[in-house]
């Protein structure tokens, strides 16, 4: 039977994440499966786990990797794989069971390069207790070439594990992940190398991966994340070099990106600490890097946002006003974030006034942070009374104040929140019991460890 997809798994102790992964993958409704985990060395019984499956399921290999480094593990899958397509799973997450049969469907009826989707982060912050929040992809349905991606001020995809990619194209064009040690940050120049060559590709209005956000070893929590860009940024353009690629659209829209790539990490890290010598010469790097693009007019005002190209002028003419500017912006990004964890781990009990989209976001956010003192939710729509919204009990206002006569109130609502707080005012609640969330409805920034990083 040939495989219609390769699925990539590759594994350096992960026990305690890697059943879930490995039940998710192969329940898939698509069969057609080859299944290759590619495990760096694992000490917890990681390896053990795999090879027990591979002795009940003939599609599952497992390969052993000399080396701990993510993108040789990836390469070395890519390189004996047998399917016509490639998935790669990273083994602390999982994934639907229906992904790759719909992914599948998509790049075979419309003879696509790549077909991807949107995604769940998860979270499970307390036994028994999982959250997803959905990041949809955009521009569904419609077939795209490397030119989507050459006009855009900032591209919109950036992960990996989200699609499948034929595999002709990647070997074709000589797609290859940077084999640096270690696990942070090498789906970059592959994710780049992707959109410079696509022919064809697709994004469908679906979701499929659940990526785990609770994996404190996971490389988004990384300090050095401003060095492993850089890593990145050498990577590609040396890829680009080796493969002559000097078109003017394909270099601007690198610059572009190595812009995001400097700045963006860089004000992550600001956010919570200050930068060591290491970090504070990868930027002197980046600053070297992005004034030879300018040189080069590969960098114009017209083709970026505003705010990148400040922020990029700042960076290359004005090094002190820069690390200025972006010591202010880190706190004042992050410090509505900690004043909020902060204030809701001093109330003795909470109440979640809605149960929609806004309320999972606080609920989130602040279960990651390890707020317990969640009571129940309280919305003014009787149809959801007496169910369960993410694990707590919804009642009305009227039954949420005689039980709770003394909870802090936190208004889940954009658009009802002045009526809501009139509402909590003519049912005795008091002003200073009452707080709104106006926190920003990201997925990513909701599932974070703000709190843990300010410690």
């Amino acid at each position: 039977m040939k495989a219609k997809v390769t699925v990539l798994l590759p594994s350096l102790n992960v026990a305690g994440f890697i059943e879930e992964c490995l039940i998710s993958v192969t329940g898939q409704t698509l069969k057609e499966l080859e299944i290759l985990c590619i495990d760096a060395g694992s000490t917890d019984g990681t390896l053990e786990i795999l090879e027990s499956y591979a002795k009940k399921d003939k599609r599952i290999r497992v390969l052993h990797s000399d080396r701990k480094s993510y993108g040789y593990q990836i390469n070395k899958g890519m390189d004996m794989a047998l399917g016509e397509y490639l998935g790669i799973v990273e083994t602390d997450d999982y994934i639907a069971e229906n992904m790759y049969e719909e992914l599948y469907r998509a790049a075979s009826e419309n003879d696509l390069d790549f077909a991807k989707a949107g995604f769940d982060v998860f979270v499970t912050p307390g036994k028994g207790e999982r959250y997803q929040l959905m990041i949809p992809a955009a521009d569904c349905g419609q077939v795209i070439s490397s030119e989507y991606f050459m006009k855009r001020e900032i591209s919109n995809d950036i992960y990996i594990w989200n699609g499948i990619y034929k595999l002709s194209f990647l070997r074709e064009h000589g797609i290859r992940l940077n084999e640096s040690p270690g696990a942070a940050f090498q789906d970059c120049g592959f994710r780049y190398q992707v959109e410079i060559n696509l022919g064809r590709g697709m994004f469908l209005d679906q979701s499929f991966y659940r990526y785990r956000r609770d994996n404190g070893f996971s490389s988004t929590y990384n300090p050095d994340c401003v060095k492993y860009n850089l890593a990145e940024c050498r990577y590609l353009r040396k890829w680009m070099e080796e493969n002559g690629i000097w078109r003017r659209k394909v270099r601007s829209f690198v610059a572009r990106e190595t812009v995001m790539m400097a700045l963006e990490p860089y004000l992550t890290f600001r956010g919570v600490r200050k930068p060591d010598k290491g970090v504070r010469d990868a930027m002197e790097e980046f600053r070297s890097i992005i004034q030879r693009d300018r040189e080069d007019g590969l960098l114009k005002q017209e083709e970026m946002l505003p705010k990148h190209w400040i922020e990029m002028r700042l960076f290359t003419e004005n090094p002190d006003a820069f690390e200025a500017y972006i010591a202010i912006s880190g706190e004042a990004r992050y410090a509505p974030y900690r004043d909020f964890i902060r204030r809701m781990s001093e109330q003795t009990q909470i109440v979640v006034f809605g149960a929609g989209k806004a309320a999972s976001y606080a609920l989130c956010l602040m279960r990651m942070n390890g707020i317990e003192n969640i009571q129940a939710f309280c919305d003014n729509d009787r149809a959801k009374w007496g169910s369960r919204y993410m694990g707590y009990k919804v009642l009305p206002l009227e039954e949420t104040t005689v039980r709770y006569p003394d909870a802090h109130y936190l208004i889940a609502s954009r658009v009802h929140s002045e009526v809501i707080r009139e509402q909590l005012s003519m049912h005795g609640v008091e002003k200073e019991k009452i707080s709104v969330y106006t926190l920003p409805l990201s997925p990513m920034e909701s599932t974070n460890y703000f709190l843990k990083l300010y410690e």
